[in-house]
């Protein structure tokens, strides 16, 4: 599986503007979208033991229920073929099943997948009029847009799970770089992941500085929210 395929989703862009054929011979170009459709779903049945991983206390069950408590959101992952991991505009995480059989012993790497995918559930996204607005060169800053900052929330989401970058990391720089215009190169997407996990673990520490002295229970004592 290639580094750059880390998330094949229906917000994948093609490096070509689609062509659709119409009648009497000619072509027109298709409506523009920021990705192609999602990867074939399995059912639990299809994956054998890989389907225990999904349970509740299961691996993926378990990751699923922090990554959606720390993001208050409602993601749901599904086994898929074909993919490592990708996200609908449903909300729905397809993690691929070859990846989950290699990685399933390794959590952190697996932990470091799913948090990239949560990343993207997070990212504001044109409606289809404004979309048919933009060029493809505006189109293709901001799909890589949405992936530098899937990147960066993943690390935070792995600081406060208690993981480290190092899993994501190592997956990222293992294969051989290939050109796609939708990311940053494997060692700028892993500068940009351990950016995140720092960021959040400051905040962690300003966090704990400032309510040191605090006489009540408080809930944010060892993380400190946004405010936009």
């Amino acid at each position: 599986m290639k580094v750059d395929k880390l998330s094949l989703t229906s917000s994948q862009l093609s490096l070509n503007r689609p062509i659709t054929p119409v009648s009497g011979g000619h072509a027109a170009e298709a409506s523009k979208s920021l990705g192609e459709a999602p990867p074939v779903q399995l059912s639990l049945s299809e994956i054998g033991d890989l389907a225990s991983l999904f349970a509740a206390t299961g691996l993926v069950g378990r990751l699923k229920k922090r990554l959606n408590y720390l993001k208050k959101k409602k993601c749901n992952v599904v086994p898929a073929q074909g993919t490592v991991a990708c996200i609908d505009d449903t909300d729905t995480v397809f993690l691929g099943v070859e990846f989950l059989e290699k990685y399933q012993n390794e959590e952190e790497t697996l932990a470091g997948v799913l948090a990239h995918e949560w990343g993207h559930s997070c990212a504001l996204k044109p409606n289809n009029e404004d979309l048919q607005k933009m060029n493809w060169n505006e189109i293709f800053d901001l799909r890589r847009a949405h992936e530098t900052l899937a990147d960066e929330i993943s690390g935070r989401l792995l600081f406060m799970m208690g993981y480290t970058t190092e899993g994501i990391k190592k997956f990222l720089l293992k294969g051989k770089e290939t050109h796609n215009l939708k990311y940053h190169p494997p060692e700028m997407r892993a500068k940009i992941i351990e950016y995140g996990f720092e960021a959040e673990k400051n905040k962690g520490h300003l966090a704990r500085e400032l309510f040191k002295d605090s006489v009540y229970e408080n809930e944010y004592k060892s993380i400190l929210l946004d405010i936009s």
